[in-house]
């Protein structure tokens, strides 16, 4: 009988786990509007781009978060992406914010959650820049740096039937500067700080974005646990998090994700969806659909399939 009711707990176990849905999650940067490009302009790519975003490769199950860089926001409504993706996401809740210091204008880190499985703290939300001030609008330190650098970020609540089952995540989206390597690298510390201090310490946490450097790079090996130095100085970084998509391919060699709309991809992986130990990365997969020989964009999407450990 021992052994009976033994075997009757495991299945039940076992069926617990087969039956809880995962957590999907796609980055993109969805290269911007207003930029001069030909036949890949805007216009003529934006609606195979939010095909990509309704449906994840997993079953044809819908992403509960995506996070898009390089999103304009334009008081022209042709340019405004933000505006037009939101339109054509009528299942999902938006956070954004532009990262100049005129919020009408400018390019966002987006951020579309599923409202009927997940519900934003009002309390736990916002952007910060990637600064010695981050809380000043259009701040940056590297002179050095193209432009502004900022993170989105929301701790969400999932939800059963309505209600709250206990479970939360964070979700953050960023884009590291694409010609400072010193930029990246303190962008790179800022975030591991955060990281380790965020409001909710129990709570995991999945990070995604453009980062603009290889895997080998210190931004990224610091992200992942290794020490990097600044000024002279070795830092430890506080935590580890782990490379999504290497953890389901730990030996996957075609792995870039920029083509700029050419044939060919690059070599290195610049786009990336990291989380915390509390994850468990059950796939992921960098996406490479094209529509009549073309390219939603300049970047391949990358997603994972998450879930959380008991």
């Amino acid at each position: 009988m021992k052994t009976i009711c033994l075997t009757i707990f495991s299945l039940l176990i076992s069926f617990h786990l087969f039956a809880e849905e995962p957590i999907r999650v796609l980055t993109i940067n969805v290269r911007l509007s207003t930029a001069r490009d030909g036949e890949n302009a805007w216009e003529y790519r934006k609606e195979f781009l939010t095909d990509i975003l309704a449906t994840s490769s997993d079953a044809n199950k819908p992403y509960d978060f995506i996070g898009s860089q390089e999103t304009v926001v334009d008081p022209r409504p042709e340019f405004n992406q933000v505006d037009y993706i939101i339109s054509k996401m009528p299942k999902y809740d938006a956070l954004w914010l532009s990262r100049e210091k005129t919020p009408e204008q400018g390019e966002a880190m987006l951020i579309l959650w599923r409202r009927e499985r997940w519900r934003i703290d009002e309390t736990d939300q916002g952007t910060f820049w990637l600064s010695e001030t981050p809380d000043i609008p259009g701040s940056k330190t590297d002179p050095k740096a193209g432009c502004p650098r900022c993170v989105t970020f929301g701790l969400f609540r999932e939800l059963k039937d309505n209600k709250t089952t206990g479970r939360k995540l964070y979700i953050c989206n960023t884009h590291y500067d694409h010609l400072s390597e010193e930029s990246r690298q303190r962008a790179a510390k800022q975030v591991m700080t955060w990281i380790s201090t965020r409001k909710d310490k129990n709570a995991p946490l999945v990070i995604m974005g453009d980062l603009n450097c290889g895997e080998k790079s210190p931004a990224i090996r610091y992200m992942q646990g290794e020490p990097m130095t600044i000024d002279n100085t070795e830092l430890q970084p506080p935590l580890a998090l782990t490379d999504t998509f290497r953890a389901a391919n730990p030996d996957a060699v075609d792995v870039g994700t920029f083509h700029g709309f050419k044939e060919e991809v690059g070599q290195e992986k610049i786009d990336y969806i990291f989380s915390t130990k509390e994850l468990k990365t059950i796939s992921s997969k960098i996406i490479r659909t094209k529509r009549d020989h073309r390219w939603p964009t300049d970047h391949c999407p990358v997603e994972a399939i998450l879930n959380w450990r008991l």
